[in-house]
């Protein structure tokens, strides 16, 4: 369906307004412009003026007041409409999936001073988009869940750029009991839609992955350790592995993957692990098969294991076992879930 003829129209003609308002409170220089001469220069009623006013100061801060004996407008500070940014429809488009998508992040902490400045761009992208009310936007972005563990971003974030060491409890899923670690906290980090806290564990002497929703945050404290921490690159740990379960202990591996033809067109456009056109084996008609090197872990097996039999995994041979009993205790409890 097209957008109704007149619609374009419509939003260029309140610009057009915005910019012959701008243009002559400018030349009168901080004098007051009676309404009355607003509305013959726009051509259009009181009540649009006042509706034109409100919406310069919301979308631009145009520092626009009114004087109620002239009953006039004036700008009591200089300004612009010209020096700010203009953007363009596919810029727009892209503005607002920005904006979606920080707007998801801002019940956290570190998020909370963006508040304001995402506020006023979400407005303005709906009002150039003529949805101010919420309704039907042609976009819409997964909700991200409320998940314990959020308010201690704050803090960690501290922690980690003053680089100091904190001490905390923490409960595995799968253990009755807490353990307590001192952690010099390297780098917090969003993996599908839970926050994770990797640090130097003083007593397991490496690198450990925390999940926030499983720390006891009244247990989250600063210490005065001063013991140094082996240096930490991020790009270079994460860049061989899935996710944030990193087996160091482990070296990455040749992994190679069979694709059905149609599993294989998400696969290249989205990879779930990056790789160079000289890595693929075959790309025909029957199959893609690709070769990738990385770290073996939980989150490699979780994700081949969501597409099914649209791969399959034909190297290294531990790869191809653990797939197969994965599929085998999946059959399995099918069939015992089926006979109760």
């Amino acid at each position: 369906m097209h957008a109704p003829k007149n619609m374009k129209k419509i939003i260029q003609t309140q610009y057009e307004r915005f910019q012959k308002i701008n243009e002559r409170l400018n030349r009168w220089k901080g004098q007051v412009v009676h309404k009355t001469e607003l509305m013959r220069l726009c051509e259009c009623s009181e009540r649009t003026i006042k509706q034109d006013i409100a919406d310069m100061r919301t979308l631009y801060d145009a520092p626009i007041d009114y004087d109620f004996k002239v009953k006039g407008y004036f700008y009591r500070s200089p300004f612009d409409l010209e020096m700010r940014v203009h953007l363009t429809k596919n810029e727009l488009a892209a503005l607002e999936a920005a904006v979606g998508t920080l707007t998801q992040f801002s019940h956290l902490e570190p998020f909370r001073e963006l508040q304001s400045a995402v506020s006023k761009l979400d407005q303005a992208v709906k009002y150039r988009f003529r949805h101010p009310n919420g309704e039907s936007r042609g976009i819409q972005f997964e909700n991200v869940p409320l998940l314990p563990g959020g308010e201690l971003i704050g803090p960690l974030l501290e922690a980690i750029r003053g680089r100091q060491w904190v001490r905390f409890s923490y409960r595995k899923f799968e253990n009755e009991l807490a353990d307590d670690y001192d952690l010099f906290p390297y780098l917090l980090k969003e993996h599908r839609n839970r926050w994770y806290l990797l640090g130097w564990a003083r007593n397991r002497k490496g690198i450990r992955t925390f999940g926030l929703e499983r720390i006891n945050p009244l247990s989250l404290q600063r210490t005065d350790i001063v013991d140094e921490a082996p240096a930490f690159d991020a790009g270079r740990y994460f860049e061989k592995a899935m996710g944030v379960a990193i087996y160091e202990d482990r070296a990455p591996e040749e992994v190679i993957l069979s694709f059905t033809p149609f599993q294989a067109n998400y696969f290249k456009t989205q990879p779930f692990f990056p790789y160079r056109p000289e890595q693929v084996l075959v790309d025909d008609a029957a199959e893609f098969r690709v070769r990738l090197h990385l770290i073996i872990n939980k989150e490699l097996v979780y994700e081949l294991a969501r597409m099914g039999a649209d791969v399959c995994v034909l190297a290294p041979e531990q790869l191809v076992r653990e797939m197969r009993d994965f599929h085998r205790k999946a059959v399995e409890r099918y069939a015992v879930l089926n006979d109760e």
